[in-house]
This record gives structure tokens, sequence and C-alpha cells, in this order.
């Protein structure tokens, strides 16, 4: 396989060094993972999963709120959104049909279970690793499982900085990251917002949380069409399908 083109500035600052990437790789080797692994090597029972999916029900219910209404439509069409628990289990996969329906036939679906024992290296083990955004491509990938997907992913943390859980996109490897990163990096600033917004209003002072504006970073902006520079607009403003519809009955 030909190496894919570099990528834009956009999302390098969040690619993990080649130290990084070698210690992982380590790490698979030392697991008994096989470079040619086309499948995951661990995907919980529905019975387990029903149970982390009951712990975490409170996570979904929020995570459901903001990428439901946006994550199927254009230029997000082809992303494959995954939320996954603080130990990698997969709690839920958001796509459209089509393209979740090819991503089952991979194997990967909810109760996969994204550790680098499990899949290789991946955006998701990574972002645990190294608690922070994470961009991977292709190739980079330890394992075949995964080679022609590029991805970022990220922790979702708790008011008080606890980890909660991780949230990933993925598309294919002739996609565009740096839309990607700066999509997943405004979901979860606004998640984490979210979640402090509740713990405030439980305590009665959820007006001490003043409204933030979104922009899209100039760096971003940069590498981005008109209309795709809308678009994002129209996303971190909060303008999803649902509420396009409502506003015009």
């Amino acid at each position: 396989m030909a190496p894919f083109p570099p990528g834009p500035e956009d999302y390098r600052p969040y690619l993990c060094s080649g130290a990084e990437l070698a210690e992982s790789y380590v790490r698979c080797r030392a697991s008994g993972v096989l470079p040619e692994l086309a499948r995951p090597r661990k995907i919980l029972p529905p019975a387990r999963l029903t149970s982390r999916l009951k712990a975490n029900a409170a996570l979904l219910t929020l995570v459901e709120r903001f990428i439901t209404p946006v994550g199927f439509t254009s230029p997000q069409r082809s992303y494959i959104y995954i939320l996954c628990d603080k130990d990698l289990v997969a709690l839920k996969i958001f796509a459209a049909a089509d393209v979740l329906a090819a991503t089952e036939k991979a194997g990967v679906k909810p109760g996969t279970v994204f550790t680098e024992a499990s899949c290789g290296t991946n955006a998701l083990a990574l972002a645990r690793e190294h608690q922070r955004l994470v961009a991977i491509r292709g190739e980079q990938h330890y394992c075949r499982l995964f080679k022609d997907w590029w991805c970022v992913a990220s922790p979702l943390k708790d008011p008080e900085g606890e980890i909660l859980g991780y949230l990933d996109i993925s598309m294919h490897a002739e996609k565009e990251l740096g839309l990607a990163a700066a999509h997943l990096r405004t979901l979860v600033d606004s998640m984490q917002r979210e979640f402090l917004l509740l713990e405030l209003s439980q305590r009665g002072q959820a007006d001490l949380l003043a409204p933030v504006s979104l922009h899209i970073p100039p760096e971003v902006e940069r590498k981005l069409t008109r209309r795709e520079r809308e678009v994002l607009q129209l996303i971190l403003d909060g303008w999803t399908m649902q509420r396009s519809q409502d506003d015009f009955i």
C-alpha cells in the first residue's frame, strides 16, 4: 500500500510522537497482537454490555443529545462516532445506517473493547494512555484492522477532572482529519461544559456559568471550503437538524 500524503497542519499537534507510537507497538507485541489482525480480539457479550450501559446511562444520554442530531449530515455524513466507557468498552456507535452496517461487518460494534490488547494501536487506546486528544493516521495503526481508518479521540471528564469515558471520530483514510479534530474538540468542550452546568444546577448555581461563544480555530478555518466553514460554524452555534426543523414549523 502506498503511504498516505502528509496531513494538514491543523491536526499535527494532536499526533503522537514516533516514540509514543513505538511504545504502543511494543505493548501490542507483548499482548500477542499480530499486525495481520483484522477483527477485534475482545467483544463483550450482550449481558455484560447491558450492565455497562446501565452504569453509564447519564453519559450516554448526554452524548446522544450532542451527536444524534448532527452526526449523519454533511460534512459528517461518513463519520463514525464511538463512545467508550473509561475501560474502553464501546457503549454506542453513531453513524449513518450504511456506514454503521459496514462498521459492524468489520467486527466493530457496541461491546468492542478498544484496548491495545484487543485492537492494537488505535486512537482511543492512545487517548487513554496519554490523557489527551490524539489523532492517528491510517498507516500508524499497528493492525490491519484499522489501516484504512483515520481517527481522533479524546477523554471526556467530569467537573472534577475524573475520566467518564472516551469519544472517537473515525473516517475513511482519504477524508480530512482537520475538520474532525476541530469538531471533536468542540463536542468534548460542549459536553464537559454541560456536565458542569448540570452540577451547578443541582447546587442552584447555574447562573454562575457565563455563556461561551464557540468559533472555528483560525488554523482550521484556513483549510476549509466556504461551505464547510458555514456548516461547522452552525454546528458550533448549536444549530442541529432538529432545531432547523422546529424553526420552520
